[in-house]
């Protein structure tokens, strides 16, 4: 059972079906209520996710046309001077092998798309609401549950007043940052409580697009000057946009911050410029994690197991990466072919590297308010004319751009997290490569992500992986017979795919090398070990 149906529920529930594991899913808002725009990346590792579950076409092609830029761009207004632009492309240059970006480089088969959660939800929901294994249930709340020996007992209420019970075999909890199920576990969460204050407004203006006038448009723009800080975000590339305004540091009341005049502010237009705000909302910023995942059958993930600070756009992406594990754990679990063993590897995996993400992203912000948010901003920053404000627009424009190129190419927090204390990684004693936000090596450490590659015949190495297993074999000569043979008597679902041994891949050291589902490897070597059985009993859980 699933309990939640924003992006995170949702893709526990694919994971599962891809297993042929039944879920249902319960969601307390309605089957036809508009999806939030919090979130407005879909990230490389997220939309290699979706590749699996067949939907990363659809998610490509939503929200910004084909021809709009990715552009970052700082600026004193939206119609205001520009201190620094990061180029990144629009969906057609990214097609185009001749245009070479910051992140053109990355070895992924699935590059990053800049959509706002309202388009990816739906896209979501057709393909969850299209598969049998999946049952939908909307206009439900989750009251309480009781884990009774093997199963979970659950109590949920209707909008007329009824209460039902459900008997599942496990729970995930992926019901939000005011989560529930997390309350009733009694967890806590742990980290700093507020990092700032913040004013969200969705807005629709078709005038907007022509204050870049004939400057390229950009995505995102963030804007600072004497009245106000905060950025705009193109949701459509016509005329939907999401406006973000900072209170100053300290302050706790949102209205010293007037709504509308804000709005103007960092647009930089007058109180006769025409728009319509369709949604608004006023939030804190946080780092907060919880302290545990798991309460026997029952499982957190998503915003329900951490909080923070929206900086790279991964609260949503790292919990449709929690979401994806455990429902592959519990998967694995009622497939028969792994233990309980398994379910305890998800806190062990997926807790530190909530942590360590949710650091980056926080140290990210404190860098942007040391450059900017703690500093009165004169008004000549503003000006066109006065020879300070040129020379501050350019020392503070080089810094930002030297912060902000990791946060928005952030190849580290996609492909550098490894996993470095799991019960069900074979480790070899080679320590962990290090990463940061911006950059991750190549590596073939048990735990590390399997760094990508494209085959000869041009289709994905991770298009040949297994829904369990995958051993890669690069010398067709070395016999894997014993392995198949053991995995076949217990029970292990695990493909062998030959890669040839020149293709091209840093760090590459052993000539066997087994990945499971989520691309992760948990074994490397020359040749297969002499206990063949305890090696694959130790990664399935056994």
């Amino acid at each position: 059972m699933i309990i939640g149906a924003g992006p995170v529920g949702m893709s526990a529930a694919l994971e599962a079906a891809r297993h042929g594991v039944r879920s249902l899913v319960i969601e307390q808002r309605r089957r036809d209520d508009p999806a939030g725009a919090k979130c407005n990346t879909v990230a490389a590792r997220t939309m290699e996710i979706f590749r699996t579950f067949g939907i990363a076409d659809n998610v490509r092609a939503a929200g910004l046309p084909d021809d709009f830029p990715t552009d970052v761009i700082y600026c004193t207004s939206v119609a205001g001077i520009e201190l620094a632009r990061i180029p990144l492309p629009s969906r057609l240059e990214r097609l185009n092998a001749d245009h070479h970006y910051l992140d053109s480089h990355w070895a992924t088969p699935e590059p990053v798309v800049r959509v706002s959660q309202m388009y990816l939800e739906p896209i979501l929901r057709r393909k969850l609401e299209s598969i049998e294994l999946i049952t939908f249930m909307d206009c439900t709340t989750f009251v309480e549950y009781q884990n009774v020996d093997d199963h979970v007992v659950v109590r949920y209420a209707l909008p007329d007043g009824r209460q039902g019970t459900v008997t599942a075999q496990f729970v995930i909890a992926a019901d939000g940052g005011r989560s529930a199920v997390r309350k009733q576990m009694g967890v806590k969460l742990v980290g700093d409580v507020e990092l700032g204050r913040t004013r969200s407004t969705l807005i629709r203006s078709a005038a907007i697009k022509s204050l870049f006038g004939d400057r390229r448009p950009a995505w995102m723009s963030w804007v600072v000057n004497h009245k106000v800080k905060g950025n705009l975000v193109a949701i459509d590339g016509r005329d939907t946009w999401l406006i973000h305004r900072a209170l100053p540091i300290g302050e706790e009341d949102y209205d010293s911050v007037d709504l509308h005049q804000s709005i103007r502010d960092l647009l930089g237009v007058g109180r006769d410029f025409p728009y319509v705000v369709l949604s608004h909302e006023d939030w804190v910023g946080r780092r907060l994690v919880a302290s545990r995942l798991r309460d026997d059958r029952v499982f957190l993930a998503g915003d329900a197991a951490h909080l923070w600070v929206p900086f790279a756009g991964y609260g949503m992406n790292a919990g449709i990466a929690d979401g994806v594990a455990i429902a592959w754990k519990i998967s694995a679990v009622l497939s028969g072919w792994s233990s309980t063993r398994m379910l305890d590897s998800y806190e062990d995996e997926r807790l530190p590297i909530t942590d360590q993400v949710s650091r980056y992203a926080m140290a990210n912000l404190l860098e942007n308010i040391e450059a900017v948010g703690k500093r009165r901003i004169p008004r000549s920053l503003s000006s066109r004319f006065n020879p300070v404000g040129a020379v501050l627009r350019k020392l503070i424009g080089r810094r930002l751009v030297k912060l902000n190129v990791p946060q928005f190419t952030p190849a580290g927090l996609n492909f550098g997290y490894f996993y470095d204390r799991s019960p069900v990684i074979s480790y070899d004693g080679e320590p962990h490569p290090s990463y940061d936000m911006g950059s991750a090596p190549s590596s073939t450490v048990p735990g590390c992500r399997y760094p990508h590659h494209w085959l000869e015949d041009g289709a994905s190495i991770y298009d040949r992986l297994g829904r369990a297993f995958t051993l890669l074999r690069f010398d067709a000569s070395l016999d894997v017979g014993s392995l198949t043979a053991v995995a076949r008597q217990l029970g292990l679902p695990i493909e062998v795919v030959d890669v040839p041994a020149n293709t091209p891949m840093d760090h590459q050291q052993s000539t066997l090398i087994l990945v499971r589902a989520d691309q992760h490897i948990v074994w490397r070597g020359s040749s297969l070990p002499a206990n063949v059985s305890t090696l694959l009993q130790h990664v399935a859980g056994r």
